[in-house]
Protein backbone atom coordinates (compact mmCIF):
# COMPACT_ATOMS: atom_id res chain seq x y z
CA UNK A 1 0.00 0.00 0.00
CA UNK A 2 1.18 3.59 -1.05
CA UNK A 3 0.75 5.90 1.94
CA UNK A 4 0.01 9.38 1.39
CA UNK A 5 1.71 12.08 3.87
CA UNK A 6 -0.22 14.70 5.98
CA UNK A 7 0.96 17.34 3.40
CA UNK A 8 0.93 17.27 -0.01
CA UNK A 9 1.18 20.47 -2.23
CA UNK A 10 3.26 22.44 -4.70
CA UNK A 11 6.15 22.21 -3.23
CA UNK A 12 6.51 18.62 -2.16
CA UNK A 13 3.80 16.91 -4.86
CA UNK A 14 7.13 16.54 -7.66
CA UNK A 15 8.72 14.82 -5.17
CA UNK A 16 5.21 12.47 -3.88
CA UNK A 17 4.37 11.99 -7.08
CA UNK A 18 8.15 10.26 -7.99
CA UNK A 19 8.04 8.31 -4.69
CA UNK A 20 4.80 6.99 -5.95
CA UNK A 21 5.43 5.85 -9.08
CA UNK A 22 8.37 3.84 -7.85
CA UNK A 23 6.24 2.22 -5.78
CA UNK A 24 3.38 1.52 -8.43
CA UNK A 25 3.06 -2.50 -9.97
CA UNK A 26 0.32 -4.51 -10.89
CA UNK A 27 0.41 -5.32 -7.92
CA UNK A 28 0.84 -2.87 -5.37
CA UNK A 29 -2.23 -0.66 -6.66
CA UNK A 30 -3.69 0.55 -3.35
CA UNK A 31 -3.44 4.31 -1.99
CA UNK A 32 -4.27 4.92 1.60
CA UNK A 33 -4.76 8.63 2.07
CA UNK A 34 -5.56 8.37 5.58
CA UNK A 35 -3.17 10.19 6.65
CA UNK A 36 -3.83 13.33 4.24
CA UNK A 37 -4.57 16.51 5.97
CA UNK A 38 -3.07 19.73 4.79
CA UNK A 39 -3.44 19.91 0.56
CA UNK A 40 -4.01 22.00 -2.26
CA UNK A 41 -4.99 20.97 -6.13
CA UNK A 42 -1.44 19.56 -6.44
CA UNK A 43 -2.62 16.24 -5.14
CA UNK A 44 -4.85 16.10 -8.39
CA UNK A 45 -1.94 15.73 -10.43
CA UNK A 46 -0.37 13.74 -8.53
CA UNK A 47 -3.09 11.04 -8.23
CA UNK A 48 -3.77 11.40 -11.92
CA UNK A 49 0.06 11.10 -12.58
CA UNK A 50 -0.25 7.65 -11.12
CA UNK A 51 -3.60 6.43 -12.21
CA UNK A 52 -1.60 6.56 -16.16
CA UNK A 53 0.54 4.21 -14.65
CA UNK A 54 -1.79 2.44 -13.07
CA UNK A 55 -5.54 2.51 -14.23
CA UNK A 56 -6.39 -0.40 -11.36
CA UNK A 57 -5.55 2.43 -8.55
CA UNK A 58 -7.93 2.41 -5.84
CA UNK A 59 -7.81 5.57 -3.04
CA UNK A 60 -9.07 4.46 0.31
CA UNK A 61 -9.41 6.41 3.36
CA UNK A 62 -9.76 9.53 1.50
CA UNK A 63 -10.69 12.64 3.72
CA UNK A 64 -14.03 14.35 2.50
CA UNK A 65 -12.02 17.41 1.37
CA UNK A 66 -10.28 15.38 -1.36
CA UNK A 67 -13.73 13.67 -2.23
CA UNK A 68 -15.00 17.31 -2.65
CA UNK A 69 -11.36 18.60 -4.68
CA UNK A 70 -12.39 15.58 -7.30
CA UNK A 71 -15.73 16.41 -7.67
CA UNK A 72 -14.94 20.23 -8.24
CA UNK A 73 -12.02 18.58 -10.81
CA UNK A 74 -14.81 16.33 -12.22
CA UNK A 75 -12.98 13.43 -11.54
CA UNK A 76 -14.67 11.83 -9.17
CA UNK A 77 -15.72 8.75 -10.73
CA UNK A 78 -12.43 8.82 -12.55
CA UNK A 79 -10.99 7.94 -8.69
CA UNK A 80 -13.72 6.07 -7.50
CA UNK A 81 -12.58 6.89 -3.36
CA UNK A 82 -13.19 4.48 -1.47
CA UNK A 83 -13.65 3.95 2.49
CA UNK A 84 -13.92 7.94 2.63
CA UNK A 85 -13.07 9.50 5.77
CA UNK A 86 -15.03 12.26 7.76
CA UNK A 87 -18.14 11.56 5.98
Amino acid sequence: MINLPKVVNHQNAIEVRQKGLTQLTAQENTVDASALVEFDSSIIAVLLAWLRINPNLQIVSAPNKLQVLSKVYGLDEVFELKGTAGI
